[in-house]
């Protein structure tokens, strides 16, 4: 078998879904609801995996207000630019204020409030995919 052959299931498993890491700053210029989403999720998506955790390191407190910043900058760019209606407007509102929970008890290093923001934040987001994916 031609080498070439062996290579394309590779490059086409490398081409499915989207490479781009887009930094808190550059959610403003974003142009796509999919691009916003996506800034949202590549942050969102490791810090869900700590719910529930016993304890939280002073890294994991440090990405945790840094999740804090990017939803508040997510959420008002959907509403902005992208808002489907109230309903829509609702859940952002909803994400923005567990998101302001998240970056207040990161900063006072509180585990269970932490924890409980990134649940709160997690199901947020489950709730207005269902409705709107």
């Amino acid at each position: 078998m031609p080498r070439f052959i062996r290579l394309v299931p590779i490059l086409l498993f490398a081409a499915c879904g989207p490479s781009t890491r887009f930094t808190t700053e550059q959610v403003p210029t974003l142009t796509t609801i999919e691009d916003v989403m996506w800034a949202q999720s590549q942050a969102a998506d490791p810090q869900f995996k700590k719910i529930g955790a016993a304890s939280y390191s002073d890294d994991d407190y440090a990405q945790l207000t840094a999740l804090a910043a990017r939803i508040g900058a997510t959420t008002a760019k959907v509403k902005k630019d992208f808002s489907k209606g109230p309903a829509f407007d609702a859940f952002a509102e909803t994400l923005s204020g567990h998101a302001k929970e998240l970056g207040d008890a990161a900063a006072a290093k509180d585990q269970a409030k932490s924890s409980l923001a990134l649940q709160s934040m997690k199901d947020t987001c489950k709730a207005c995919h269902k409705q709107f994916k």
